[in-house]
């Protein structure tokens, strides 16, 4: 059987979710749909950084008395990516709340919730 490791299958995992966000903030002309593939990017560019941090058995990255200081750059794993993710996801869910309010904020001038009609200030 083919072994896969667990870092391989959250890079892949993020690529659908990058790739199906673009997708959809391209292609979908509904708003909220839009709001969604955001979403999804965002989550696939987080879910990237904390499998870069992977490490295959690895251990806290706090080096406890008495372990090996020759050992520890090895075994530790990376603390860099979910300290980003952290932050990201904070900037995420205000930015999804600011998108949101302003959907609504456009579905009320123009009673339509389509970027095509948005754009064109038609309103229904």
């Amino acid at each position: 059987m083919i072994e896969v490791s667990l870092q391989l299958l959250g890079f892949i995992a993020a690529t659908i979710l990058v790739v199906v966000g673009i997708a959809g903030m391209l292609f979908l002309d509904n708003l909220i749909k839009k709001l969604i593939a955001f979403t999804l990017l965002s989550d696939g560019v987080n879910l990237a950084l904390v499998s870069l941090g992977y490490v295959q058995g690895g251990i806290v990255p706090i080096l406890e008395p008495g372990a090996s200081i020759s050992e520890f750059p090895n075994s530790a794993a990376l603390i860099f990516g979910p300290g980003i993710v952290l932050t990201n996801i904070v900037i995420g869910v205000s930015t999804t709340a600011i998108l949101a309010a302003l959907i609504v904020a456009l579905y009320k001038r123009c009673g339509s919730l389509k970027a095509s009609k948005v754009l064109k200030g038609e309103r229904e």
